[in-house]
C-alpha cells in the first residue's frame, strides 16, 4: 500500500507544480500573493523527497525546487525569479511521472495515473493557493469541476480492467473497490462544499478532501497491482 501511496503522489505533485507555475507566470497576482506562493514551494519539495524512495531521480525535482526557492523572495515582491528553474522542475517531474506511467501493468492503470495529475494535482494546487491566500476566485470554481471530471475518468478506468479478471479475483476486489469509490465520492463532495453552500473555501475543507481523495486514489492504484 505504501508503494501505491507514493506512486499516486508523483502525479499529484506534478499537477500542483504546473498549476503554481501557471499562476506565477500568467496569474494577475499582487507582490504579496507572489511572495506567499513562493513560501509554499518547500511543501512540494518535501513531498518529492518522500517520492524519491520509489526512484532516486525524484531528487532532481527536489533540487530544482529548492534552488528556485533560494533565489526568490517570500515577502512582498514583484521579482519573478529564475522561472527557467521552475520550468526545469516541471519538466523533470513530467519525465518522472511519464516513467511511472510506462511501467504500469496495463493501459487502464496508465490512464488512471494520468487522470490523477488533474484530480490530485488540482486539489493540492487548490489547497496551496488557499494557504497562500490568493485572490484568484475563478480557481475556486474551476478546479473542483476539473476534479469531478478527472474522478469520473479514474473510476471508469476500473471497468475494462475488471473484465480481465476471473470471478474469484473480482470477488476479492469488490470490497476494496467499494471503499475506495466511497472515499472518492465523499472527498469530491467535501471539495465542492463551498460551491454547494455558496460560501468561501476553507483550508480545513480542502485538507480533508485531499486526505479522502488521496486515500481513494491509493486504493484504486493498489487494485492494479
Amino acid at each position: 500500500m505504501l508503494y501505491s501511496l507514493l506512486s499516486v503522489m508523483a502525479p499529484m505533485l506534478l499537477g500542483a507544480q504546473v498549476l503554481l507555475t501557471l499562476v506565477l507566470v500568467k496569474g494577475d497576482i499582487c507582490p504579496g500573493q507572489r511572495g506567499r506562493i513562493h513560501k509554499v514551494l518547500p511543501v512540494l519539495a518535501i513531498l518529492w523527497v518522500a517520492v524519491a524512495s520509489l526512484k532516486v531521480e525524484a531528487f532532481l525535482v527536489v533540487f530544482a525546487l529548492l534552488y528556485f526557492y533560494s533565489q526568490v523572495q517570500t515577502k512582498k515582491t514583484r521579482q519573478e525569479g529564475p522561472l527557467w528553474v521552475m520550468y526545469l522542475a516541471d519538466g523533470l517531474a513530467l519525465a518522472f511521472v511519464a516513467i511511472l506511467i510506462t511501467e504500469t501493468v496495463n493501459w487502464s492503470a496508465s490512464l488512471s495515473l494520468l487522470s490523477l495529475i488533474f484530480l490530485l494535482g488540482a486539489l493540492l494546487g487548490h489547497l496551496l493557493l488557499t494557504i497562500a491566500r490568493t485572490r484568484l476566485q475563478a480557481f475556486h470554481r474551476l478546479l473542483p469541476v476539473m476534479g469531478i471530471l478527472s474522478a469520473m475518468i479514474a473510476t471508469l478506468c476500473i471497468v475494462p480492467y475488471s473484465y480481465q479478471l476471473d470471478a474469484q479475483s473480482l470477488s476479492a476486489l469488490t470490497q476494496p473497490l467499494l471503499i475506495s469509490f466511497s472515499l472518492l465520492v465523499i472527498g469530491i463532495v467535501v471539495w465542492c462544499w463551498h460551491l454547494l453552500l455558496v460560501k468561501p473555501v476553507s483550508k480545513g475543507q480542502l485538507l480533508l478532501a485531499q486526505t479522502l481523495i488521496l486515500a481513494a486514489a491509493t486504493g484504486f492504484h493498489h487494485l492494479y497491482l
